[in-house]
């Protein structure tokens, strides 16, 4: 699903979930993309967290070497999440929230002659 970085050095590492978000979704494959929009909100807390998060924090440095992006997940706590939020999982919904803008299935009205 996701592509590991091949380097990981403070200065070139994401400093902001937006970044993140980006790159995240574009390594997603559309069939990935469109089977992450169908799942509801428990969904995703109960079946994408763990793997996900795990990769997160060590990819994108949430285990303490990114304060950058610490402080981005943390500006969303009280606001958009609960203030308890863990920052993987503010970069894992706001991800999902993309994605569900753009991956929603539609009826789409059929042109007849």
């Amino acid at each position: 699903m996701f592509q590991p970085l091949n380097t990981i050095t403070p200065g070139t590492l994401p400093q902001t979930v937006e970044e993140v978000v980006e790159i995240m979704y574009g390594d997603l494959s559309l069939r990935d993309r469109v089977i992450l929009s169908k799942f509801s909100e428990s969904e995703l807390d109960s079946t994408v967290y763990l793997p996900m998060a795990k990769i997160l924090r060590r990819e994108f440095g949430l285990f303490g070497n990114n304060h950058s992006l610490i402080a981005s997940c943390k500006s969303y706590l009280g606001t958009e999440y609960d203030q308890f939020e863990d920052p993987a999982m503010v970069i894992i919904k706001e991800l999902w929230k993309k994605i569900r803008g753009g991956h929603r299935l539609r009826l789409v009205p059929r042109n007849t002659p």
